[in-house]
């Protein structure tokens, strides 16, 4: 279980270690394609909404579309074969015959299945969905396993070489219940220092930051001041890892000089457009433009 404030990468602690996993693990002689999730260590995203039912991530099953399959095959198969043929009719047969064709597999099923090795999980924002959602889940994820009465299967458990790694993240917009925080390994992400904030834009910027030590300085500087100053604010969001890599990106676009973007920065107050990709509120801009 990771919590902590928005923006401060607890989902990219998942997607770093399903990528890690892949240069480590698998031997690969180059870096997988970040957009190819194909190439990577079993990775299963399932994000959460305040929609979501548990089941959603188990597996769903097609009811309805079994049903039109029936009353197509029930009400004249010889003419059914005239408009379909016979190969899209045996299809539609052997379809009939299998209940799993009309079942489908969400993240925590395909992670709960036979795996090569074991597969990373990410559950995104947990605190998003309905207050029984958690504690509809202990069974799952305690014992890692679950039935699908549609098809009467039993699905898992995974054998030890091949149990699933889940990582669970929430923003903390709602408290989660007792029972399923007890099952948890619970690690609260604090927010970067600035070491690890130029370690970060480093990373992410790369030879885009070359000879651009000053705008990043003056950047990081303007970061802080918002950070610790709608920190103390209730009611307010200071700006994440999230907020500072938009922030940079608009002042280092193309086209865009050295100096041009330290005007910007020292202007910050009245260029409300770059202002705005740190303060997501008019309250909070209101706030800041008045200190300067």
């Amino acid at each position: 279980m990771l919590e902590g404030e928005p923006g401060c990468g607890k989902t990219r602690i998942a997607w770093a270690l399903a990528y890690e996993l892949s240069c480590k693990q698998l031997g690969k002689n180059k870096h997988p394609d970040p957009k190819k999730l194909t190439d990577w260590w079993n990775f299963y995203i399932w994000n959460v909404t305040s929609t979501s039912r548990a089941q959603d991530g188990l597996y769903t099953f097609d009811a309805v579309g079994r049903l039109r399959d029936a009353q197509l095959m029930g009400t004249d198969p010889e003419r059914l074969k005239q408009f379909l043929g016979v190969e899209a009719t045996s299809a539609l047969e052997k379809r009939m015959r299998d209940k799993t064709q009309y079942r489908e597999f969400g993240a925590l099923g395909k992670a709960l299945r036979d795996q090569t090795h074991r597969p990373v999980l990410l559950i995104d924002e947990i605190d998003k969905a309905d207050s029984d959602f958690p504690n509809d889940l202990l069974l799952e994820l305690d014992e890692l396993r679950f039935n699908i009465p549609e098809t009467e299967e039993s699905i898992g458990p995974p054998q030890p070489h091949n149990k699933p790694i889940v990582l669970i993240t929430s923003n903390r917009e709602k408290p989660l219940p007792e029972p399923f925080l007890r099952r948890c390994l619970y690690y609260y992400v604090p927010f970067p220092q600035a070491d690890t904030l130029k370690r970060i834009i480093a990373a992410r910027f790369g030879e885009r930051i070359a000879k651009k030590d000053q705008i990043v300085a003056q950047a990081l500087e303007k970061f802080d001041d918002i950070y610790k100053l709608l920190d103390k604010q209730p009611g307010s969001r200071p700006p994440g890892t999230s907020e500072l890599l938009e922030f940079l990106t608009a002042l280092i676009q193309e086209g865009k000089t050295v100096e041009a973007a330290i005007a910007d920065l020292e202007n910050l107050a009245q260029e409300l457009p770059l202002l705005g990709t740190l303060i997501k509120t008019k309250a909070d801009q209101d706030l800041y433009v008045k200190g300067r």
